[in-house]
């Protein structure tokens, strides 16, 4: 961030509704053309943070307006934000005229390394749980104890609550120990969809032999390689329908132990 903004303002992370986002008069004119295209070729991790001022009681959007508008396109209703505070119009216009020359995008390392140093409660609380659990946040997913799929711990907490968080790295962690390919965000977002319906049932019992590789391709059957963003309900629940159906394989149809999916 340039100098002469770090003393006087403080940031914080927060998921925020795009409805609530607005362009400011010193933005450049949206292109419609660039958003057809960033929605088109639309990769979760290649997103980015939006950078908003927290102003007047609204979020004023410094850095990412084709970004939220292609969010919008695709069906999004919130994103992950840096919000910043204590700027006045001017210092906003000023910003947006130097962020480019003067910062680098921030990746979401970036931003949760940050919001520890600056004990932000989300932050902390996620810290905590994926420790509690046995694992690390980190940049690089090339290890099964570290999780880089931070936008996804995030939804779950957002949208599920902490409790979801540690019984979901509780189940990975006892249904599929050292296996890489469960701690990527559609693991994770699937099964805190399937811990908030179900609880743990007895799904590492029934889950521990089953094929990695087929609950992938039975997913992405599912979902028809449509967006596949963590923050996606629909997703989460194609993931969840994915799960139950490799869960229920083998029991009899009057099984008491068969999940029935609703919704």
């Amino acid at each position: 961030m340039n100098s002469s903004f770090q003393r006087s303002t403080n940031q914080t992370i927060k998921m925020l509704p795009l409805e609530s986002l607005q362009p400011g008069g010193y933005q450049r004119p949206t292109n419609s053309a660039q958003v057809n295209k960033i929605a088109a070729s639309f990769d979760e991790a290649k997103l980015g943070t939006p950078i908003v001022s927290a102003r007047d009681g609204r979020y004023h959007l410094l850095d990412g307006a084709h970004r939220t508008a292609a969010l919008r396109q695709i069906g999004y209703t919130h994103a992950l934000c840096l919000v910043l505070t204590g700027l006045s119009y001017k210092d906003e216009a000023d910003y947006f005229r130097t962020q480019n020359a003067n910062i680098r995008p921030l990746t979401r390392y970036n931003l949760f390394k940050a919001g520890l140093e600056a004990g932000d409660e989300m932050c902390v609380r996620i810290d905590e749980i994926v420790r509690s659990n046995g694992f690390v946040v980190g940049m690089s997913a090339d290890r099964f104890n570290t999780i880089a799929a931070i936008f996804a711990l995030t939804t779950i907490c957002t949208v599920y609550g902490y409790d979801t968080l540690n019984d979901t790295l509780a189940l990975i962690r006892a249904t599929w120990d050292g296996v890489n390919a469960t701690t990527r965000r559609e693991f994770l977002v699937g099964a805190a969809e399937f811990t908030h319906r179900f609880g743990k049932a007895e799904f590492a019992g029934r889950m521990k032999l089953k094929s990695i590789a087929a609950i992938w391709q039975d997913y992405l059957a599912e979902t028809g390689h449509t967006n596949r963003a963590a923050c996606d309900p629909a997703m989460r629940k194609a993931f969840c329908r994915v799960l139950v159906c490799h869960y229920n394989a083998g029991l009899g149809s009057t099984s008491r132990k068969r999940l029935t999916m609703e919704g």
